[in-house]
C-alpha cells in the first residue's frame, strides 16, 4: 500500500470519527425527549388544578391547608388519592418522539390554543406553572398531547376519561363517614354506648346486640355521597346521633320518591346517597340493636331455673337405687 492509499484512509477514518460525533450529538436532545415527562413540574409545588372541557364545562382543584378542596362547588372537600393519582400519571407519562409540528396539525389533533377537547393548567397561587391540552384518540389508550408553548404533538398512554371536568366526579365521596372509633349512638328509641369491648343500653332493661351495633357501624363507616342535593327537603325519616373521636355528629336521613338523602349538622348541603346505603343505616332501630327482656320473660326465666333445681333435688340417682 502506497502512501497516497494511506492518506485516503487515514481521511476516510476522520470523516467517519466527525459523521459519527455529529449524529451523537443530534440524538442527544433527542434521548432527552424521549424521557423528557409530560409534567415537567414538581407536583409538590402544585397547589391549584383546572380541567377545562370548554362550554362551560371544567372544575378547579385548589389545596388549602394541605387539602385539596372544590371552590366551585361549596367549598367541598376533594378526593386527595384521585388528585395524587392524576399528578403521579402526568409526571410519570413521558412524551417520546413528536408526532406532528405543523399548525394544520394541532388542529386536527384537536390540541391548538383554541381547539382542544381539554385543557389541564397547573399552578401555585395565581402562577401558573404549566398546561397541556389532550387532544383525540388514535387508538386504545391513547391520547394526542401538547404542551402549551411547544409545537411539537405527541402520542402517550393516557385515557381523556381520566381527567374528568364534573365536580362530583372529583368530590371526596366519603366525607360524611364519622373518621374515628364511635363511642355512643343514639337514636329516637335507645342510646347505646361502648364499654371496653361491649355495648350497654344507657336506659331500660336489656342486653345490647353486637352483631346488629357492628352492622350500623360498618354502614356508617362505608356511606357514600353522591352529590350535592339540588333541592331542599325538611322531612326526616330518621335521625343517628354519633359520637366518634371526640366529636358529636347529628346524622338526618330521609328520602323523596326514588331519591335518598342524608345530612350532618357540621355541613349546610344535603347529599344524595344510593337506596342500599340509606337502607342500612335507616333499618337499624332498637328491635335490631337490643334484646329485649321484660318482666314476664324475666319471672318466666326465674320460675323455669326454680323448678329444673327442685327436680334435680327430688330425683333420686342411679347409686343409691
Amino acid at each position: 500500500m502506497n502512501r497516497f492509499n494511506q492518506l485516503l484512509i487515514a481521511a476516510l477514518v476522520v470523516q467517519i470519527i466527525i459523521a459519527g460525533g455529529i449524529y451523537i450529538s443530534n440524538q442527544a436532545p433527542a434521548a432527552e425527549q424521549m424521557h423528557m415527562a409530560l409534567l415537567s413540574t414538581d407536583s409538590n409545588t402544585i397547589d391549584r388544578i383546572t380541567i377545562d372541557e370548554g362550554d362551560d364545562k371544567h372544575t378547579v382543584l385548589s389545596k388549602v391547608d394541605g387539602i385539596w378542596q372544590l371552590p366551585d362547588y361549596h367549598q367541598l372537600p376533594a378526593s386527595r388519592s384521585k388528585v395524587d393519582e392524576i399528578l403521579a400519571k402526568l409526571e410519570s407519562t413521558h412524551s417520546g418522539w413528536p408526532v406532528a409540528t405543523t399548525a394544520s396539525s394541532r388542529e386536527r389533533f384537536q390540541v391548538a390554543d383554541k381547539n382542544y377537547q381539554k385543557k389541564i393548567s397547573v399552578g401555585k397561587g395565581d402562577d401558573a406553572l404549566q398546561t397541556l391540552y389532550l387532544g383525540t384518540s388514535p387508538g386504545f389508550r391513547q391520547l394526542h398531547v401538547r404542551r402549551a408553548g411547544e409545537d411539537e404533538v405527541y402520542v402517550v398512554k393516557l385515557n381523556s376519561y381520566e381527567f374528568p371536568s364534573q365536580h362530583t366526579s372529583w368530590l371526596d365521596t366519603a366525607l360524611l363517614q364519622p373518621g374515628g372509633d364511635i363511642t355512643s349512638l343514639q337514636g329516637s328509641d335507645f342510646v347505646l354506648n361502648k364499654q371496653g369491648d361491649g355495648w350497654q343500653l344507657a336506659e331500660g332493661d336489656g342486653e345490647a346486640v353486637k352483631q346488629e351495633i357492628d352492622k350500623l357501624i360498618n354502614s356508617l363507616a362505608r356511606v357514600s355521597v353522591q352529590g350535592v342535593a339540588e333541592k331542599t327537603l325538611d322531612n326526616t325519616d330518621y335521625v343517628l346521633t354519633v359520637k366518634a373521636a371526640g366529636n358529636t355528629l347529628q346524622y338526618r336521613l330521609f328520602k323523596d320518591g326514588n331519591d335518598h338523602y342524608i345530612s350532618r349538622n357540621d355541613y349546610v348541603q344535603t347529599f344524595k346517597i344510593n337506596q342500599s346505603d340509606y337502607e342500612k343505616i335507616t333499618g337499624q332501630n332498637v328491635t335490631q340493636l337490643v334484646k329485649r327482656i321484660d318482666v314476664e320473660d324475666q319471672s318466666a326465666i326465674a320460675e323455669s331455673e326454680y323448678t329444673n333445681s327442685e327436680a334435680k333435688l327430688t330425683t333420686p340417682s342411679t347409686e343409691q337405687e
